[in-house]
């Protein structure tokens, strides 16, 4: 498919940006017998990983189509459109 009627036809793609965030935990929660998963506050501090960008397509239902997996998930403009190409 070319890429103008991939967008005519509402397709999208979402880059995945690997992230990390740290959080407060809430001790009183903690204390109070809460998961600790579920004691999380405010986000303290955010800054972006090394990691590759991932490329996700997402049809015009809004499902993800792509591959997800980090063997054979997009990682670069030319696997974005070697894929789109295919579809």
């Amino acid at each position: 498919m070319e890429l103008q009627e991939f967008i005519n036809k509402g397709y999208s793609i979402n880059a995945q940006v690997p992230a990390v965030q740290t959080q407060e935990i809430l001790l009183n929660d903690l204390l109070s017998g809460e998961k600790l998963d579920d004691c999380k506050g405010d986000v303290i501090d955010t800054w972006f990983n090394d990691g590759p960008t991932t490329y996700d397509i997402i049809d015009p239902d809004g499902d993800l189509i792509s591959p997800y997996d980090s063997v054979s998930a997009l990682t670069s403009e030319e696997a974005v459109k070697e894929f789109i190409k295919n579809l």
